[in-house]
């Protein structure tokens, strides 16, 4: 779990190489995915049936990839298949609180909170993976419930309806949801599992799942397709879903989840940005000290963790 992988035979060289492709992907995918949450801003649809159409969409791509490559005979021989199912829903339940979280806590707060997934995995590793429990992840987990605070705090005092309870403690279980996602994907990463395979199993598992609440929703509110949802399904489903969903969880197999997480942050660093720019969502500067507080603790994780990890056994990074 908190080891890069090292198939047998691999020299320094090959090993440095499947690290740096982890980290081009995992840096790439995140940069991409800022623009994300201010699309769904934009965007009139339900959330659930834009989700629906976004898996849709990315899982069509992706199928075609599976089949044309062997996708079969790559899920036989990883001998994972339930747990990929088990990923599937897992990915498919956390965007739908994201999405919701979104719409109920603005882009800003919601994409912070989902992005506490790194503390989370800190938490939640040793119990889970039955791993070492590290003093420097208690440390981490409360220097993140500090900017929790900050994000939070002036939101419950304020009284404006457009950040709500629901939407914060969406965006929370959104973020735990994460954690789940990292460590399953991790704990297969010596099953030679392509991130596509893996994101073609969220896609399915999505659909399944919500197309029902989906159908509901759009015809209960008189929804109306229009032409902006149109493209924005487009690029959320083949640039968001089939490409950056894809490089995410195939870079996670090369470096450690910890350091996925922090590379991670580039999309909650860049989304109030992109935010702003596009439908003018401009925070308070609270909201900015928060998310900067929970990069920290991102940060803390890393750098502390590595020391301790180093001292009992050899390196891994």
């Amino acid at each position: 779990m908190t080891g890069e992988a090292r198939p047998p035979g691999a020299g320094p060289e090959a090993v440095a190489g499947r690290r740096l492709r982890g980290y081009a992907e995992i840096a790439a995918s995140s940069l991409i995915l800022g623009t994300s949450s201010t699309l769904i801003q934009i965007s009139t649809m339900p959330a659930s049936l834009l989700l629906v159409l976004r898996m849709a969409l990315g899982g069509l791509a992706l199928g075609a990839v599976f089949l044309l490559t062997h996708g079969l005979e790559e899920v036989r021989r990883s001998g994972c298949v339930r747990r990929m199912v088990v990923l599937g829903f897992v990915v498919a339940l956390e965007t739908m609180l994201f999405f919701a979280a979104i719409r109920g806590a603005g882009v800003t707060v919601a994409v912070s909170l989902e992005y506490m997934a790194p503390v989370w995995v800190a938490l939640l590793a040793p119990w889970a993976l039955r791993t070492r429990r590290r003093a420097s992840d208690m440390a981490a987990v409360a220097v993140a419930a500090g900017g929790m605070a900050l994000l939070v705090l002036p939101v419950a005092t304020a009284g404006e309806g457009a950040v709500t309870l629901p939407g914060m403690a969406a965006g929370l279980l959104a973020g735990l949801l994460f954690a789940a996602a990292m460590m399953l994907v991790s704990s297969m990463r010596d099953a030679g599992v392509r991130g596509s395979t893996l994101a073609l199993f969220y896609c399915a598992a999505t659909v399944i799942l919500f197309t029902p609440l989906a159908v509901w929703q759009a015809a209960a509110g008189g929804y109306r397709f229009t032409w902006t949802d149109a493209w924005i399904v487009a690029v959320q489903g083949l640039v968001y879903t089939g490409l950056c969903l894809s490089l995410y969880t195939d870079g996670l197999r090369f470096i450690r989840v910890e350091h996925a997480g922090i590379l991670g942050y580039l999309e909650p660093v860049t989304a109030p940005l992109w935010a702003l720019l596009f439908i003018g969502e401009a925070p308070p500067w609270t909201t900015y000290a928060g998310g900067a507080v929970i990069v920290g603790a991102g940060i803390f994780v890393i750098v502390f963790g590595a020391r301790e990890a180093r001292a009992p056994t050899r390196s891994l990074t």
